[in-house]
């Protein structure tokens, strides 16, 4: 899909407003358009050559303010004509009107006036107000008005009056003109309509930018007018992206479908690899074109070692080469990129060892560093660089290193979250006996803790032969009996010689046993251990009855006529899922019967371990498993050979038969009687 940014070619011009041109670019065709840029440009200037329309003066606002004056004037009267009231107080009466200022020094002078002076100060404010209210007041012309009934105060007023006039007739001029909008929009619209379109010319072979000219937006007008910025559809662009896409496809689901699916069944692991080639695809396509400082940042080594971490070294080594070849295509056919990112990354895959140990992403991080300051060498010595340019390539390739050592570790984790995946270094962690689960296990139930041990060793032989994950069967023996924790006495590798199921009838036992599948996927929540895990603890056991119990209830109905509930002895599932989860169950049954049965010879080990393998192929456990005959055939022989080890088979010699009748230390349980074999179900019957 990224590939598919590619399949329109780029401009046949790149300029950018604001910036030099880069070299003449001559017009390939005579053409006139109209510029909407210029016309645009004319039609903006007319408007704003139209200035603001106020409407006419508001004679009603004159009057208000005249009206205004006079209601001030007659409660001055009132307080002028008050005998009785002190000079103070009357003062304090006037300075309270809130419409108007009235100084202290006004005040004053309104008090101690004859009643002819302030007629006199009464009728020349009222004529200044109206006089100056007739004419055009606008908003910001308010203070010139002002200044205006100052300077029209009649010249036969005292200096006291004159005071007055000039303190109060300005307070009462107000704007009485505003702006009108509608008729100012009409004007401006009609200034618009009024532009003639702008036409601009270009002849063909006319130089349109010389180089080094500072590009504007009309010259951009014109090169898209010419065609010159118009993009384009090249066909044989086209089939050259979507070869490279088909081929790149192709080889990488041919290889999973041949060695990935049987061994990742599940289409999470699909997802996961289509997210991550989705993502460093993307990343190329935005840090790479251009041959900057991010075309040699750019981590492509860190998809490497992620695929080699999560899937295998075989899948990794084949997206680096087609990653590789991407990128270099992106790049625009650079072989000194192809290299760098091809050599930088199998380096990295290669030398990338212990990855249960951070420390050891940073490693191979550095040594794909040094293989990328290698491939500078090689590329850009033989062209005599600068010395500064070159030191800052060589820099920028140990920098990529450590910025793929990063983003490996964080991306391991961002996946561990995200996908619900688990990883090699989350398989670590989950691998230390000294785990809080472990550790519960081992104080708890003892026989189950080294049960779980044997298990796991058993298995992981077992995977590693036939190619599957080794550490994830090992870590999932680890807690495939976690549930066991919860009742140990109950369970046979935990009893001490008094067997508490000897009080119970066969319904509660087998009840008691199976919950250790629902106990251990609740611990397993509890503990926070990955969904991957969890399917052992589940699948372990399958959907196999828990014969022992299930015979007993049988013998019991024979007497009292009952019908025995075969569901009631049955673990609820489910069969196993995948190749390592059928593993386990195999050698959990084996190891179970193996130490309860105690073969002393190659041929009595063939045959548990035949038998038990056989049993569950019939009875269909293993349908869902993934595994083939061909694997079943390699992981008995790897149970036989690990057992032959274990119990140390010999030849016997005369007299072994006598030593072996004798009677057993204290403490040693004798060998105890071996079930018969069972259809449809493993011949030995695993301990619950």
């Amino acid at each position: 899909g990224i590939m598919a940014l590619n399949l329109v070619t780029g401009p046949q011009v790149s300029v950018v407003v604001g910036e030099p041109a880069a070299r003449d670019i001559i017009a390939s065709q005579s053409i006139t358009f109209e510029s909407a840029l210029a016309t645009q440009r004319q039609k903006d200037n007319a408007a704003a050559s139209v200035g603001t329309i106020y409407s006419t003066p508001d004679l009603s606002i004159g009057r208000a303010g005249r009206e205004q004056a006079q209601v001030i004037f007659n409660f001055v009267d009132v307080v002028r004509a008050d005998g009785v009231t002190d000079a103070g107080t009357r003062a304090r009466y006037l300075h309270a009107i809130e419409t108007i200022t009235i100084e202290p020094q006004i005040a004053v002078d309104i008090l101690t006036f004859t009643p002819a002076e302030f007629s006199a100060v009464k009728d020349d404010i009222l004529r200044i107000v109206e006089e100056v209210m007739r004419q055009e007041i606008r908003e910001t012309g308010v203070s010139e008005a002002r200044r205006t009934a100052r300077s029209q105060i009649s010249f036969y007023l005292t200096t006291p009056q004159e005071r007055v006039v000039t303190s109060l007739a300005p307070q009462f001029i107000v704007a009485n003109t505003f702006p009108d909008e509608s008729a100012t929009e009409q004007k401006r619209n009609e200034a618009i309509a009024a532009v003639e379109p702008v036409l601009h010319s270009a002849t063909k072979g006319e130089r349109i930018i010389r180089v080094g000219e500072i590009v504007d937006a009309e010259d951009v007008e014109m090169l898209e007018q010419l065609g010159l910025l118009r993009q384009h559809t090249d066909w044989a662009q086209i089939v050259s992206v979507v070869t490279a896409a088909v081929l790149a496809v192709t080889v990488i689901i041919v290889y999973w479908q041949v060695f990935e699916r049987q061994r990742m069944p599940s289409n999470r692991y699909l997802l996961i690899f289509a997210f991550l080639i989705l993502i460093f695809t993307l990343g190329a396509k935005l840090m790479v074109p251009g041959r900057t400082a991010l075309s040699y940042l750019f981590p492509a080594a860190a998809l490497s070692m992620l695929v080699a971490v999560i899937f295998d070294v075989r899948l990794s080594i084949l997206v680096t080469i087609v990653e590789a070849a991407l990128v270099g295509y992106i790049a625009g056919n650079s072989l000194e990129l192809t290299a760098y990112y091809a050599v930088g990354s199998l380096i990295a895959v290669l030398t990338l060892r212990d990855v249960q140990r951070i420390n050891a992403f940073f490693r191979a991080g550095l040594i794909a560093a040094v293989a990328n300051m290698a491939v500078i060498v090689v590329f850009r010595l033989p062209q005599d660089p600068q010395p500064v340019e070159f030191f800052q390539l060589l820099g920028w390739a140990l920098a990529n290193g450590l910025i793929t050592a990063s983003l490996s570790v964080a991306g391991l984790f961002f996946m561990g979250s995200v996908f619900g995946i688990i990883t090699t270094l989350q398989l670590q962690e989950l691998s230390r006996l000294d785990h809080p689960l472990l550790q519960e296990l081992l104080r708890r139930a003892p026989g189950t803790y080294h049960h779980s041990i044997m298990v796991a060793n058993l298995a992981e032989q077992a995977a590693e032969l036939v190619a599957a994950s080794g550490t994830l069967v090992r870590v999932g023996a680890f807690y495939h009996d976690v549930g066991k924790i919860n009742r140990p006495p109950f369970f046979t590798e935990n009893q001490a010689g008094l067997n508490p199921h000897e009080n119970l009838d066969p319904y509660s036992s087998a009840r008691i046993i199976m919950s250790h599948v629902a106990d251990g996927l609740a611990l397993a929540r509890q503990y926070r251990l990955p969904d991957r895990i969890r399917d052992f603890i589940a699948e372990h056991h399958g959907d196999n009855l828990v014969i022992a119990f299930y015979k007993k209830a049988q013998e019991e109905a024979e007497i009292s006529g009952e019908e025995v509930d075969s569901g009631r002895f049955r673990y609820p599932g489910p069969r196993p899922r995948s190749r390592e989860t059928g593993i386990v169950m195999l050698a959990d049954s084996v190891e179970a019967a193996s130490s309860a049965l105690r073969p002393d010879t190659e041929a009595e080990i063939e045959r548990l371990v035949n038998s038990i393998v056989e049993g569950h192929l019939k009875a269909g456990q293993l349908d869902n498993s993934g595994l083939t005959l061909g694997e079943l055939q390699h992981i008995r022989s790897s149970f036989i050979k690990t057992l032959k080890g274990r119990f140390h088979v010999r030849v016997r010699y005369p007299g072994n038969e006598e030593m072996m009748r004798q009677p057993m230390d204290a403490g040693i349980s004798p060998e105890p009687h071996r079930p018969e074999p069972v259809p449809s179900q493993p011949a030995v019957e695993p301990r619950p």
